[in-house]
């Protein structure tokens, strides 16, 4: 209410004061002093209703917008009195062309209805004001890949999931390739269409993986670009403790070695006699210099009480503990998990037990065939350390204050080296080391999306202030914050690949896919979020009220300040005496 009657208090003071100034002229004449004084009120209603223009009330029109993939006769089968075109709609000889769905609303103020027919809005138009109702004729779903659910930041070796969804394909597989072209996943989709793989991370950088939907013929029908980010982390520390020399254990100091971890490897040989490093002790001083500790069940029964307290304490400081299981718990084993809170039960026959690759993942690959202990942990808050390909658990842990302590029931992980499985011995360790050690510190970064569209406006939230993206051209541009959205920018990318998002010593990689490259998905999208908006309008009305035009009262305010003037300046004829 301010602001409507606050330019009529300006011109009423001002038409106050000049009408002062005039009544103190010298003899004003009665009859042109009159009309001064009128002109001037008149001029300033004038000049009032030219800035705040009457409303009017005008009929309310459906609006007819065509999209991406919209055919001219669809569009002008729907009676409507304007049919219009945003840049992405292919040509129409009979549809004239706007620049976006802001600007159509405002050259058709008398819109009750939107209508938008094709794929759906981009995000360029998707903020803009709506009217009160909204209608969307949607082309069909496409059919390909309609999802992509990427892997968040990963450290090197570790394993990852990758999720999708098929539409409108029946007999189909989705693979997961590696940046080499290599298949390092295949599965067949769910009764809804879901898809999860899984693989594992490699060497620190940004790299693309591929997702690409066969038929039965084995042709692509589809294909997806996802985005893997591996950052190095500092190495690990890792004590190795065994109660006898084995396989297993040689194995996994290779493993240890082949990741950079530093290791102290103790072996006892009995009478005493102890090889591989100078002996370290077991208290919480000396424990707390390392990640995770590994200890086999012999190991574990020889602990003093001493040094089960060391690390008993060391763990709720934040170490990680590992049991790996080359033989049946005996009972001093047993008594040492249960004070560290596993109360373990079986453990004494062995089965087989089947991997898939990358350590428990999905899909139709040949799966690899170990041995493990028919052991369980009681206890609801025992959480499985690996699955088997049917999905069983394989081992347990729990958390002891900051730190995890877990037990692994698989005597011969070293067999998938023998048999030329190396990769898969080094995902099956990586996910152990990543669940239990304790958390490295790493280089802290702004949390963001793994990808998102070229040519499009992006939506980057959480960034510090100054924020810039680079672009895979070394170009650079500034983010423009949104007041209103809190701490949220707005990025308008040209460029499709990976782009790096620096402020100051923090940076962040995104992969920006190119729609084109995407079709289905980006199809998919778009329609998804252009059906949410519907939700937003209310109910349609015959009649709405609008601003009148502005241009009769200017014109009127010019000839009247124009007629001022010239009276006001006009000398007074005086006659012949």
């Amino acid at each position: 209410m301010t602001s409507t009657w606050l330019p009529w208090a300006i011109v009423a003071l001002a038409v106050l004061l000049a009408s002062i100034r005039l009544c103190q002229r010298p003899r004003p004449a009665p009859a042109r002093l009159s009309a001064l004084l009128l002109l001037q009120a008149v001029a300033a209603v004038l000049l009032c209703l030219a800035l705040s223009p009457p409303p009017r009330s005008v009929r309310a029109d459906t609006l007819v917008i065509a999209t991406a993939g919209a055919r001219e006769a669809d569009v002008l089968a729907i009676p409507a009195a304007t049919h219009l075109r945003l840049p992405e709609a292919p040509a129409m000889s009979r549809v004239a062309a706007v620049p976006d769905l802001a600007t159509a609303m405002r050259q058709h103020p008398g819109t009750r209805e939107l209508v938008i027919v094709g794929d759906g809005l981009t995000a360029r138009d998707r903020d803009a004001p709506l009217p009160p109702a909204l209608r969307f004729l949607a082309n069909p779903a496409p059919a390909g890949l309609v999802e992509l659910r990427a892997p968040p930041l990963l450290a090197p070796g570790a394993r990852f999931e990758v999720g999708s969804r098929v539409h409108g394909l029946r007999d189909v597989r989705v693979e997961l390739l590696d940046p080499a072209g290599h298949r390092v996943a295949i599965t067949t989709p769910g009764s809804d269409g879901r898809v999860r793989l899984v693989a594992s991370g490699r060497e620190p950088g940004d790299v693309s993986f591929a997702l690409r939907l066969l038929d039965a013929d084995g042709k692509v029908r589809d294909q997806l670009p996802v985005p893997v980010r591996v950052r190095a982390v500092p190495p690990p520390s890792l004590r190795l403790l065994a109660g006898a020399p084995g396989p297993e254990l040689k194995y996994l100091q290779r493993w240890a070695a082949d990741t950079g971890a530093s290791q102290q490897t103790s072996i006892l040989v009995g009478g005493g006699v102890q090889l591989g490093d100078a002996p370290a002790a077991l208290d919480a001083a000396s424990l707390a210099k390392i990640d995770l500790l590994v200890l086999d069940e012999r190991r574990l029964a020889a602990l003093s009480p001493l040094q089960r307290n060391g690390v008993n304490a060391a763990m709720r400081a934040g170490l990680g503990v590992l049991v790996r299981m080359g033989g049946p718990l005996d009972a001093g084993a047993r008594r040492a998990l249960r004070e560290w809170g596993l109360d373990t039960r079986g453990g004494q026959e062995l089965r087989p037990l089947k991997f898939i690759d990358g350590a428990a993942g999905d899909g139709s690959a040949e799966p690899f065939a170990l041995e493990r202990f028919t052991l369980d942990v009681v206890g609801d808050d025992a959480v499985p350390l690996l699955r088997d390909a049917e999905g069983n658990a394989v081992g347990q842990w729990r958390a002891l204050g900051l730190g995890r302590v877990g037990v692994l029931p698989v005597s011969d992980s070293y067999s998938l080296v023998l048999a030329g499985h190396a990769p898969q011995h080094a995902a099956l360790w990586n996910q152990v080391l990543a669940t239990l050690a304790r958390p490295l510190p790493t280089t802290p970064s702004p949390e963001l999306a793994g990808w998102g569209w070229a040519g499009e406006r992006n939506v980057l939230c959480g960034l510090p202030a100054g924020a810039q993206a680079i672009a895979p051209d070394g170009a650079r541009s500034a983010l423009l914050a949104d007041p209103q959205a809190g701490n949220c920018s707005g990025w308008w990318p040209t460029q499709a690949g990976w782009h790096t998002l620096a402020a100051g010593s923090a940076q962040a990689t995104m992969l920006l896919l190119e729609p084109q490259q995407a079709r289905a998905l980006h199809a998919t999208q778009q329609r998804d979020a252009t059906l949410a908006l519907r939700g937003t309008a209310g109910t349609a009305q015959a009649a709405i009220r609008v601003p009148g035009p502005r241009w009769p009262w200017l014109l009127a305010f010019v000839l009247v300040a124009a007629l001022l003037w010239w009276l006001e300046r006009r000398k007074p004829v005086v006659a012949a005496a």
